[in-house]
């Protein structure tokens, strides 16, 4: 007996149909998951160049305010710098001056070219009926010779008496009184008694200029040769003088005003 086959159903489909179906509805879920997640890394990029630029321009302001700062910074070491120099010329303007005043007020050991100046009481016989006091070195004497050198142009002056060594020398300064006190001389505090020893600095040519000067040989001079005054002069390349010891305060002067 001989079996049949049924007549194929038309609505029966083939396997190789389901398997492309199965295939294209695969490739559509990746499809669909690849586009989200496309999208999900676009707006996730998106966000992170916007705290990137937010980042870059919160940099940028701060960049700015430090080269502000600096270019203030820079500007204030200028002027500081400038004020410095400043100051730096006025100190040493200031100090200058202070040098010359300390020179002049006799402040300071001084040493430099000069004259050494040597006079001494007369070694000749007195005559009979003549006075004593021309043969002693006078505190005129003094004075003169003094006189002579400041105005031949010198700038320190000591003098020294007694013919021991080691003894000091009295600077001369503006506050300087020359006294006679009987056979002595007080220079500033001291009793100076002869031979008297000045020194002096001053220009190259302070020896032959003070040697010409009217207050050294309209008395001196004439005494040194009348009477025999032991003198003895000579230009030196290098003269030391001690600084002043004492006090140069005024104790009742004081600065006077402009005149009106």
């Amino acid at each position: 007996m001989t079996r049949r086959r049924p007549p194929p159903s038309r609505f029966r489909r083939p396997q190789w149909a389901i398997s492309i179906g199965l295939a294209l509805a695969a490739i559509g879920f990746v499809g669909a998951a690849q586009w989200n997640s496309s999208l999900a890394r676009q707006e996730f990029v998106t966000s992170a160049q916007r705290v990137l630029i937010t980042e870059a321009e919160q940099l940028r302001r701060q960049q700015e305010a430090l080269r502000e700062e600096i270019t203030e910074a820079e500007a204030r070491v200028r002027d500081f710098q400038a004020r410095s120099e400043g100051s730096r010329s006025e100190l040493e303007a200031l100090t200058e001056a202070l040098a010359v005043a300390r020179l002049a007020s006799g402040l300071d050991p001084v040493m430099g070219p000069g004259v050494v100046i040597e006079i001494a009481d007369s070694t000749r016989p007195i005559p009979e009926g003549e006075s004593p006091t021309n043969y002693i070195v006078l505190v005129d004497d003094i004075r003169d010779i003094i006189t002579a050198l400041w105005a031949s142009g010198a700038e320190a002056i000591t003098i020294a008496g007694g013919a021991a060594e080691g003894i000091p020398a009295e600077r001369l300064v503006s506050t300087t009184s020359i006294s006679g006190v009987g056979a002595s001389i007080l220079v500033n505090t001291a009793f100076l008694s002869p031979p008297f020893r000045i020194e002096a600095i001053g220009p190259g040519d302070l020896h032959d200029r003070f040697l010409a000067h009217p207050s050294y040989l309209a008395r001196v001079s004439r005494r040194i040769e009348s009477y025999g005054l032991q003198f003895a002069s000579e230009a030196r390349d290098e003269v030391r003088l001690p600084a002043f010891v004492g006090n140069t305060r005024l104790r009742w002067g004081v600065p006077a005003g402009d005149p009106d």
